[in-house]
């Protein structure tokens, strides 16, 4: 099956190519370039819109009204086209802090997809090794110090699992993070009151990612009136860590998504919903985050996910291509930046190396959007899907 798609604006992170053209054979990108020599089964009109790789949304708890906490295997499908409707051609799918019970239940659910996952690659584990002292929105009572021979369990068990939020001041040595690292997981830090020399070691041990930078972790506070930096400064100065962003708007102001990309860089952020089910809900509507027996009441409030107390956001409500515009709204990034941020630097984090970009021979996920960044088309490994 050949496709060609004409008159568009392709992004890569070198630039924009005006006015191209290119080529997919069977899925996969072929030619970038002038394709008129080549007869195709099908041809797309672009209309000068912009063409940039499928986004890759290495955090979301759900959308579409469900959640992978409690989701069936039918709901998981529909998380996955939810968030394929707005961009995302790749998603992992996240748990949350809860007992061990339920949370091996959205494994057993997970892995009962097969090969039928769409765009469900593997599986975030967000929790529940995590300090009560910066829990955000999930639950205290189910947290516990990380155990190596229950990740060893898990991994044998669930060999889809990609990756694990954790606390480092909870992980004794380091011993959880480094057993993870040799079992091939991508180890981040998350919702943790460690101080920037803790955040630091971390880091040289294993800990290559952190979690919605600034939610649910230590900035500077004041001890005994010095102030000490947290793990947010230790994110920020280590040029080996990569940070997670929810660019939603709401979560983080201008003013700081200006420093993030000021201080890390496009290949060292990568652009995440931290969607939840109420990811398509409108502001009033109230929805319940992890299961809907026993989760975590939350309401919509000025386009978030909000504990009904105001003291903390639950979560989110955003989709790849709000990113995408919030970001290109608030600060100065170029628009090729902002792919390598969705698309790009998440391929390379997850260990993805057949996708994130417009090259020849990678994966043919692309999204089409117009002048003003909203989606037209999204192709899913060659296939029109929207």
């Amino acid at each position: 099956m050949r496709t060609k798609i004409i008159n568009a604006n392709i992004v890569r992170r070198d630039g924009i190519l005006e006015n191209s053209e290119l080529l997919i054979e069977d899925g996969i990108i072929s030619r970038i370039g002038d394709c008129s020599d080549v007869c195709t089964d099908s041809v797309y009109d672009a209309c000068g819109g912009y063409v940039m790789p499928g986004f890759i949304d290495i955090h979301s708890h759900g959308g579409g009204g469900y959640d992978f906490m409690d989701a069936t295997a039918e709901e998981m499908r529909k998380i996955s086209d939810f968030h394929l409707s707005h961009g995302t051609t790749t998603l992992v799918a996240t748990t949350l802090t809860d007992t061990w019970e339920s949370i091996e239940a959205a494994l057993d659910t997970f892995g009962k997809l097969g090969d039928s996952r769409g765009i469900l690659h593997g599986v975030h584990l967000e929790g529940p090794w995590f300090s009560p002292a910066q829990c955000g929105a999930q639950d205290t009572s189910t947290m516990e110090k990380p155990n190596t021979k229950k990740l060893a369990e898990l991994t044998a068990k669930y060999p889809f699992i990609e990756r694990i939020s954790l606390a480092p001041e909870e992980d004794s040595d380091f011993a959880v993070a480094r057993t993870a690292r040799d079992l091939g997981l991508v180890v981040a830090i998350g919702h943790t009151d460690a101080d920037f020399d803790t955040a630091i070691a971390a880091a040289k041990a294993g800990y290559s990612l952190v979690t919605h930078l600034y939610s649910g972790m230590r900035g500077v506070v004041r001890v005994n009136a010095y102030r000490v930096a947290g793990t947010v400064e230790a994110a920020l100065y280590d040029d080996s860590v990569t940070v997670e962003v929810i660019a939603d708007g709401k979560h983080l102001p201008a003013g700081l998504l200006k420093l993030i990309y000021k201080c890390k860089g496009a290949d060292k952020i990568c652009l995440v919903t931290d969607s939840t089910r109420g990811s398509g809900m409108a502001d009033g509507e109230e929805f319940m985050l992890g299961k809907v027996n026993g989760g975590t009441r939350a309401i919509i409030e000025d386009g978030v996910a909000k504990l009904p107390d105001r003291t903390s956001f639950a979560g989110s409500v955003a989709t790849g291509d709000r990113l995408l515009r919030t970001f290109a709204e608030l600060t100065e990034a170029t628009l090729s930046d902002i792919s390598v941020m969705l698309s790009e630097t998440p391929a390379r984090v997850m260990g993805y190396t057949d996708r994130g970009r417009i090259e020849e021979g990678f994966r043919a996920d692309l999204v089409v959007t117009d002048s003003e960044l909203n989606i037209e088309t999204v192709f899913l490994n060659g296939e029109k899907v929207k």
